[in-house]
């Protein structure tokens, strides 16, 4: 998204949404093309039989003629109707299975692939948004086009054979009616112009709308909207939102009633002059047979044009969601999975920070400044800092979700930006502050796999070093329970302790080479924590691994301790080593020794209090 903004042209949507529609389904371009001729015949039939019957009675024909002739008419125009219909419900089908399977594919891949420092961007979330509206139904955007372009070609080639006929008679009425639906199409234009420009705020309030309105049924924001009473608070910014939005709208739906009040106008005053046209050749002797295919093409004409203005003018407006899809889609920066070098197999993981500057988009100021340290093979080493520090900015960075701007991270002597990501992920196991639990079965949330594709026997082994299997082997269906009710109703919910042991199963199971551990137990006492990081030392011994937390107390037992502070490194060595220092580090350690004593101590006298 750096440099000029790349534009997008109406050819160069075309050729993106029927070459993906060529390589899916090349029979429904055919059968697309089938209906538009279809549905052009069935058009002129319609207004040409009535002219038939006519003309047969005005022959003399007798009524064994009249009624053979209109049964065949009949039985010839059912005909056509019927494979009309059935051009259409098969293209309707083929189009939502184009859009769902096809292009919907293509986006969500997009989005499971696009690198983590570009998805989070204010601007794409903005971008990904506007590219939904593709495929937000069946008569919008990329599905929109599709029906809207058989519309268009059915309108225009039965425009043409109106024209060829009425030209015959009258030339003059053929330039009138050009020139009044050519108004209609400019001022359809307009009103669509005044549309567009109003994207970028409809997209950004959008996006506020659908955070308000998920905050109202998400399960771990409930309790705080309870407890606080913020109900009346998030409905009056909720009202708010869709306050700006409707008016926006409502701007929007008058400029297009001032464009269909306009186009009324215009067709009033082209069928005046068509009709009074028309009936003044009766007069002078016109057939009454011709006199009613004429009054039915100037009507069908008016249709057609109507039928193109409207056309063009919603493909004009899917035109745009279509240029933000193409604009996503070919975003850089996607996940090298399967590229790249690939470090040895089973080999333990060596990590070197080298005067590593970082800052995240958008801000001037560093979030890391020459920071340099090294993780040896089967090290553990203990990051630490006060919040704001750096410290999650580092896991990130050892993720691979963003890249230094200045210095180099080296995995095992390879720069990872040179790294075959996938096969770099499959060695680590990362446990962040907020761990996100899938609501599918304790198993599949452990292997990270669909149900079938796992090992059971290193579940369920897993799930008894971690201390977790006592529980779930009580469950109806031990690690096929499903964890929260989204998916199943019978599912199961787990405490902040149980959501800890299953991280360590899925680490366990894993068998990584390299751990990182977030503040993963910030929400668990100072003692919980501290006896979960000795379950991660103990049962991943010889991994190599870094853990994170403000409290100090908590990896004292860590080979080496950085302290981190305004991003840049001022103390590091073994907790013993930082204590003799008599540092940043010992006064810290000392200020929370002293809290944790004070409260055991208030704990203590509450306790004798009771007795």
């Amino acid at each position: 998204m750096k440099g000029e903004k790349k534009t997008y042209t109406v050819l160069g949507n075309y050729r993106f949404i029927y070459g993906e529609l060529w390589r899916e389904d090349k029979s429904c371009i055919f059968f697309s093309i089938a209906e538009i001729l279809f549905g052009v015949a069935v058009a002129f039939g319609a207004i040409l039989m009535p002219s038939l019957m006519i003309g047969m009675l005005e022959r003399g024909a007798g009524m064994a003629e009249l009624a053979r002739n209109t049964l065949f008419i009949f039985l010839l125009y059912g005909i056509l109707c019927g494979i009309s219909i059935y051009l259409k419900r098969r293209n309707d089908f083929q189009f939502v299975v184009f859009r769902i399977n096809k292009m919907g594919w293509k986006i969500h891949d997009k989005d499971m692939d696009l690198n983590y420092s570009e998805y989070e961007k204010e601007d794409t979330q903005k971008l990904r948004q506007k590219a939904s509206e593709a495929f937000w139904g069946n008569y919008v955007g990329l599905e929109g086009i599709l029906h809207y372009d058989v519309k268009l070609m059915t309108a225009f080639l039965g425009l043409l054979l109106y024209v060829a006929s009425i030209s015959r008679i009258n030339a003059g009425i053929v330039l009138l009616l050009l020139g009044i639906s050519v108004l209609q199409v400019a001022a359809y234009r307009l009103a669509v112009r005044y549309e567009t420009k109003n994207k970028e705020k409809e997209a950004k309030l959008f996006i506020s709308q659908n955070y308000l309105s998920e905050q109202s049924y998400e399960v771990t924001a409930g309790k705080d909207v309870r407890l606080y009473q913020l109900q009346h608070w998030l409905d009056e910014t909720y009202r708010k939102v869709n306050r700006k939005y409707q008016t926006l709208k409502a701007k929007e739906n008058s400029v297009f009633f001032a464009n269909d009040l306009f186009g009324l106008i215009l067709q009033l005053g082209r069928d005046i002059f068509c009709y009074g046209w028309l009936i003044g050749m009766l007069k002078e002797g016109m057939a009454v047979s011709e006199f009613v295919l004429y009054i039915g093409m100037v009507g069908g004409f008016s249709g057609y044009f109507t039928m193109i203005s409207d056309a063009i003018a919603k493909i004009g407006r899917f035109q745009k969601s279509i240029s933000y899809l193409r604009e996503y889609l070919e975003l850089e920066g996607d996940v090298r999975y399967g590229t790249g070098i690939r470090l040895e197999e089973g080999e333990d993981v060596e990590i070197v920070f080298s005067h590593v500057d970082f800052s995240y988009p958008g801000q001037e100021k560093k979030v890391l400044e020459d920071v340099s340290f090294t993780m040896k093979k089967g090290e553990k080493v203990a990051l630490v800092g006060i919040n704001g520090a750096g410290k999650s900015t580092i896991v990130k960075l050892l993720c691979g979700f963003y890249q230094p701007e200045a210095g180099h991270i080296y995995v095992n002597g390879v720069d990872i930006r040179e790294l075959d990501l996938a096969d770099y992920y499959g060695r680590m196991a990362v446990m962040f502050q907020n761990n996100f639990i899938y609501s599918y079965t304790v198993a599949e949330n452990i292997c990270c796999a669909p149900a079938g594709v796992y090992d059971r026997k290193r579940c369920v082994d897993a799930l008894k070093k971690a201390g977790l299997w006592e529980y779930i082997e009580k469950l109806p269906n031990q690690e096929e329970t499903y964890l929260g009710k989204d998916i199943e109703p019978e599912g199961v919910g787990l405490s902040g302790g149980q959501i800890q042991k299953l991280m360590l199963a899925r680490a366990l199971y894993r068998n990584c080479s390299l751990l990182l551990l977030d503040e993963p137990t910030a929400a668990l006492d100072a003692i919980a924590e501290h006896e979960m990081y000795e379950s991660y030392d103990r049962l991943l011994a010889g991994k190599t691994m870094l853990f994170i937390s403000h409290r100090l107390a908590s990896t004292r037992f860590c080979d080496k301790i950085i302290l981190l502070e305004e991003g840049k490194i001022i103390e590091e060595g073994t907790h013993e080593e930082l204590l003799e220092k008599g540092g940043s580090y010992a006064e810290m350690f000392e200020v929370q020794s002293r809290y944790y004593r004070e409260e055991e101590g208030k704990e203590n006298e509450a306790k004798e209090s009771m007795a």
